[in-house]
């Protein structure tokens, strides 16, 4: 009995941290070839009608810690780039989304909630506009391994409504 237990007990950081390993691996869905992307914003509240293109290359760290995506972007014409970070952490079992600009600014971070199959991100933030919290999200909705759906929404009331802003698609190119 003595023998089972210690062997439980020296098993169960081994499961964990597989599990752990489970739970990051989700971000591979990225990794592997380009992103084209291809989208449409909407004249909002918060947004203002232009077409949106772009690139992503995704890669590992050399620890296999952070997911790393240098973007190319053109919003109306004008490029800009990108560096997105995705990160697991395995103490509170959540993801998070962090991005970086050359042209400077502060880097941005987003909460990020991937469902159990994988299939549907959501990245959500909330910023007070003028007194009042105004919340945002973008949902990525992956289509089989080389295929996502995107679009971005907000609310000004707390989640019950939500006014789409835009949105769009990116199919791998290997």
């Amino acid at each position: 009995m003595k023998t089972l237990l210690v062997a439980l007990i020296l098993c169960t950081p081994l499961t964990l941290l597989a599990a752990d390993k489970a739970n990051a691996d989700v971000l591979n869905r990225w990794i592997g070839g380009k992103w084209p992307l291809d989208g449409k914003m909407l004249d909002t509240d918060y947004s203002k009608a232009m077409t949106v293109t772009g690139v992503s290359n995704c890669g590992w760290s050399p620890d296999h810690i952070f997911m790393i995506c240098d973007q190319s972007i053109n919003e109306a014409g004008k490029p800009s780039r990108e560096l997105s970070i995705y990160v697991y952490d395995p103490d509170n079992a959540t993801f998070h989304f962090y991005g970086v600009s050359p042209s400077g600014g502060r880097p941005h971070s987003t909460d990020l909630a991937i469902s159990p199959d994988g299939n549907r991100w959501e990245y959500s933030s909330t910023t007070e506009i003028k007194g009042k919290p105004v919340q945002f999200r973008t949902i990525n909705d992956f289509h089989g391994p080389d295929h996502i759906d995107w679009w971005s929404e907000y609310s000004t009331d707390g989640g019950a409504t939500w006014v789409k802003m835009g949105g769009g698609s990116e199919t791998r190119q290997k």
